[in-house]
């Protein structure tokens, strides 16, 4: 009976080792644990492979309790999130941890709830085979163990990650834009460091003379900008974000996009494009006194009207004359010279959107008949000369 009694006794000695120092977690002097894996003190079901460590670490139904875990751990200043996605995506190693191993703590259970028990001995008589990641939370580097027997994970903090993000930016757009007419700006940010960046804001401001149309991220219209916001950017990795503004007047627009991480320094770029207006003229000939008699004068009024959104340039204006008139002078926004029956205006520089430049022809009728005065307007912005015939009958 004695005998009997001995051999439960030591049979149910390891747990109760456990549970004690599960009851007093705080204590500093080192305890040796010799078994592990009893369900009433096991974090978590044990787990056999990789795929099981995963799913354990990053179950929806334990996420509490991992984080009473973490916040357990002296000086813990990460987040679980960082925990988690590492649990998930970091690479594992298996290890065994042999016999004697100093560990400096250990999750486990007392009556259920999750309890943290520190500095320990592995007093066992095998190693522990346990599965390691490593993972980066604030700037710091941390290492967490888990025992396949129990699932009683801890973590190691490492210290300062001496890895860093590091992000980059780029502006693109198209070169030329008309006025009124949408253009999409496209930014690329990478993080070209080797640790990742947990969150990156990037803002996009919305030019003067420009309106915000649509985009993918934020559109602030208070502060006039647009705000992406990147979560978790991985070394080498980049994402492309893009918004579109209706430029409103002409000239130079410049969109001036910057990104900052909660570590990474703060970065910015710049693109450019050029707002063009939209060319439209009007080319107007008017004959003054028409019938007019043979020997009499004749003057010819020419308006150019520029009804677009540009400025024309080198505005010129020719006009021909028939063998029934005869040139006399010319006059107007610039001067004319004659040659044979050809009157060429020197051109004008520029004619702003919505005004109008006027030049008069007076001719003299030689003979009679129904002739035709023809003139030849060209700028920069028109591919092809626009042309007025006006008719006038000589008796």
């Amino acid at each position: 009976m004695t005998k009997k009694l001995f051999t439960s006794f030591a049979f149910f000695m390891p747990w109760l080792m456990l549970a004690v120092l599960a009851a007093a977690p705080l204590l500093a002097q080192q305890h040796i644990a010799r078994r592990l894996g009893h369900p009433s003190t096991r974090f978590a079901d044990p787990v056999h492979t990789i795929e099981e460590l995963r799913d354990r670490l990053t179950s929806e139904g334990l996420v509490a309790d991992i984080d009473v875990i973490l916040n357990l751990h002296d000086g813990w200043q990460g987040r679980i999130e960082d925990f988690r996605y590492a649990a998930a995506t970091a690479p594992v190693t298996a290890l065994q941890i042999p016999v004697g191993a100093s560990l400096p703590a250990m999750s486990s259970r007392k009556d259920g709830k999750p309890i943290l028990v520190r500095n320990l001995i592995w007093g066992g008589e095998e190693p522990i085979d346990a599965y390691e990641f490593f993972f980066d939370s604030k700037g710091r580097r941390y290492r967490c163990v888990t025992p396949k027997i129990c699932c009683n994970f801890w973590i190691e903090d490492l210290g300062p990650d001496g890895r860093a993000p590091v992000l980059m930016i780029e502006c693109n757009t198209t070169d030329e834009v008309l006025v009124r007419r949408p253009v999409q700006v496209c930014l690329t940010v990478k993080n070209t460091g080797d640790a990742p960046e947990e969150l990156v804001t990037v803002t996009l401001p919305v030019p003067d003379g420009a309106i915000f149309s649509k985009s993918g991220g934020e559109a602030n219209t208070a502060a006039h900008r647009v705000i992406w916001r990147i979560r978790n950017l991985e070394p080498d990795a980049s994402k492309l974000l893009c918004a579109h503004f209706i430029p409103q007047q002409l000239g130079s627009l410049t969109f001036a996009s910057a990104a900052h991480g909660a570590i990474a320094q703060p970065v910015e770029a710049q693109c450019v494009t050029n707002v063009t207006g939209i060319p439209a003229v009007l080319l107007e000939v008017v004959d003054v006194d028409d019938p007019v008699e043979v020997h009499m004068q004749e003057t010819y009024e020419i308006s150019v009207i520029n009804q677009g959104l540009t400025t024309l340039t080198n505005v010129k204006i020719v006009c021909t004359l028939e063998a029934h008139q005869e040139f006399v002078s010319g006059a107007g926004a610039t001067s004319a010279q004659a040659q044979g029956r050809i009157i060429t205006f020197a051109p004008l520089s520029t004619l702003a959107p919505k005004t109008t430049a006027k030049w008069q022809v007076v001719v003299k009728a030689i003979a009679a008949g129904d002739v035709r005065f023809a003139t030849e307007l060209t700028s920069d912005q028109f591919k092809r000369s626009i042309n007025e015939t006006e008719a006038t009958r000589q008796y």
